[in-house]
């Protein structure tokens, strides 16, 4: 008895129908893995902000600030100094010991491509501005009188889907998906404006 088999020519269609599937599945499939990171972003940060105002409420100022230097990454907590392109500004440890205002310091998932192994850099990036501002000792860039009325009296920046955290918040840029869903800018969150809202420029 003859069995009967696939031609090449309905092989290669097959083959064909696979990879335009795959080609339009795939992109897809990344594009949400994205959205979902940028959801994890936005809620960790409102989380870490909702920890930062109960620890105002029981200490009256917010949690302190620390660094990673930029020529050593060694750490120094609380920042004393400001460098305009140091690895990291990292949220005190005061917002999870004595007191758990949050119970764990949460990770930046846009994180994982920055070059180090330090566990800070994988953390959202803090300043608390009043803290920011003193360690200027009166000097600082024009800029510094505005930190405050812009953001209030702290902020949070995580790396965004570019994965290069601080360098675009320096510039006013934050993510916004409509520009395509890898684009530029740091996903933003400060005391005075909600989610990811750029300050306004005179």
């Amino acid at each position: 008895m003859k069995q009967k088999g696939f031609t090449l020519i309905e092989l290669l269609i097959v083959v064909a129908i696979i990879a335009i599937l795959a080609a339009i599945a795939i992109p897809n499939f990344l594009a949400a893995q994205i959205r979902s990171k940028v959801s994890r972003t936005q809620a960790d940060i409102r989380s870490i902000a909702t920890g930062l105002e109960s620890y105002m409420v029981d200490n009256n100022e917010y949690p302190p600030y620390g660094r990673v230097i930029a020529s050593s990454y060694e750490i120094e907590f609380p920042a004393l100094q400001n460098e305009m392109y140091g690895p990291q500004e990292y949220v005190s440890r005061g917002l999870t010991t004595p007191v758990a205002y949050i119970t764990s310091i949460p990770t930046d998932p846009f994180a994982s491509n920055l070059a180090t192994p330090l566990p800070f850099i994988r953390e959202y990036n803090y300043l608390n501005l009043n803290q920011h501002i003193a360690n200027f000792n009166g000097g600082g860039p024009g800029w510094v009188v505005e930190l405050i009325p812009r953001w209030g009296q702290w902020r949070m920046v995580a790396c965004g889907p570019d994965s290069d955290r601080g360098a675009d918040i320096k510039l006013n840029i934050v993510y916004d998906p409509s520009n395509g869903t890898v684009s530029n800018g740091d996903i933003v969150r400060c005391q005075i404006r909600s989610d990811n809202v750029p300050n306004p420029r005179e």
